[in-house]
């Protein structure tokens, strides 16, 4: 990765999906000193990462400070599924109409395309699929 990462983390990831099927383990060192740096990103989920790359990939030094282990809040619970859509999209099209409905559609899916460009590009060994499903718990769910 492009960006410096300093992290003081425990022993062990918590059980999850994302830390069962992850190919490798990298460790980072604890930040012990002042660092010198253009953007510093608080936070090694997702986004924080994501962000990072993007930057680093632009030309910016970029660190990354995280309290544990890189996806080990949200980011390291979830499936890491690519859901697009943007939350919030009806309240959008009553405000703004159908006058900006292709752009808001497009800012839903527009990270689906990053990711596979960034696996694709930097030979990421992972099981990239498109898709998902939502399930019902409760009764109530099925509305």
């Amino acid at each position: 990765m492009p960006a410096d990462i300093l992290m003081n983390y425990p022993d062990s990831h918590c059980s999850s999906y994302y830390a069962a099927t992850s190919n490798e383990t990298l460790e980072y060192p604890p930040l012990r000193t002042d660092v010198r740096t253009d953007v510093c990103v608080i936070g090694a989920g997702f986004t924080g990462i994501a962000t990072a790359l993007t930057l680093a990939e632009r030309g910016y030094s970029v660190t990354v400070l995280e309290q544990n282990k890189v996806g080990w809040g949200a980011s390291g619970r979830s499936g890491g599924q690519m859901i697009g859509g943007l939350p919030g999209d009806a309240s959008l099209k009553k405000r703004w109409g159908d006058t900006h409905a292709d752009t808001v559609f497009e800012l839903g899916y527009r990270g689906h395309a990053i990711i596979a460009q960034r696996v694709q590009r930097d030979g990421i060994d992972c099981d990239l699929k498109y898709g998902y499903i939502d399930v019902a718990l409760r009764p109530l769910h099925l509305e």
